[in-house]
């Protein structure tokens, strides 16, 4: 559909992945992120906390951003490593309430991954065909948002069909709808995305500090991630007093 697509976009980020067994973090549920855009560990449950042990699964992303101007050169974009090959990166990171080298010695398997996007293309959409999910837009994973984007993107393509049959219309409908607001999530996320709040910590005090609110009071945190909310749709309050995208029960008539 675009021949003359620039090649795959790698900024130096690898990223390592796995799973171990913990205690949840604040309200059990929390998103948890670690450093900077350039040097940090992500962490979330995956699962509820078992009723024995009190201990979830969670899931958890180490990364580290390095040169690239020599491109990525294992070959493979989904390596099985060993946590010896890169835990040396998180040495010292133990805060009491959370040892990631332990937590990263936990885990049965890693994987190893760069962190890749495409550039935003034009359309989605050739005639009667139409691209929707990593197809359509892959995307840095900072804002936790490629699966939840392809299932808005399904919903918003199935919406149109209801408006306008199954029919280039329908596909004409869902791309004008999307494509160029994901675009520029796109690029947003290959800018840090809502880590970019991270970045600023790190270059106003080097990540060191006893008062956050000295460093980044409450109220421009709080607007540094309504900026990224609204760019992604992910605003509580709109999303909760929108109706459904597809009415219950509807079905495509013909």
């Amino acid at each position: 559909m675009h021949p003359q697509q620039p090649p795959i976009h790698w900024g130096g980020a690898i990223m390592w992945r796995g799973t171990t067994p913990g205690v949840p973090i604040r309200t059990g549920s929390s998103f948890v992120g670690l450093g900077s855009a350039r040097h940090r560990v992500v962490l979330y449950p995956i699962s509820q906390p078992d009723r024995v042990t009190g201990l979830a699964t969670i899931n958890w992303i180490a990364e580290i951003t390095v040169d690239n101007s020599g491109g990525w050169t294992q070959g493979d974009w989904n390596r099985r490593v060993t946590v010896e090959e890169f835990a040396h990166h998180f040495d010292g990171w133990n805060y009491g309430w959370l040892d990631v080298p332990a937590m990263l010695r936990g885990a049965r398997e890693i994987f190893e991954y760069p962190m890749i996007d495409r550039d935003p293309v034009p359309t989605w959409v050739d005639g009667r065909v139409a691209l929707l999910g990593d197809a359509a837009h892959v995307m840095y994973p900072t804002g936790s948002n490629g699966a939840s984007q392809a299932i808005v993107d399904s919903r918003v393509l199935g919406a149109s069909i209801l408006a306008h049959g199954v029919t280039a219309q329908a596909l004409k409908a869902y791309d004008d709808k999307l494509c160029a607001d994901v675009s520029a999530l796109v690029l947003r996320n290959r800018g840090a995305g809502p880590f970019g709040l991270l970045n600023l910590v790190d270059e106003r005090c080097g990540g060191v500090f006893d008062d956050i609110e000295q460093v980044i009071p409450a109220a421009e945190r709080e607007a540094f991630m309504a900026r990224y909310k609204a760019a992604a749709g992910l605003i509580i309050e709109t999303l909760n007093a929108a109706p459904p995208t597809i009415p219950p029960g509807a079905r495509v008539r013909g």
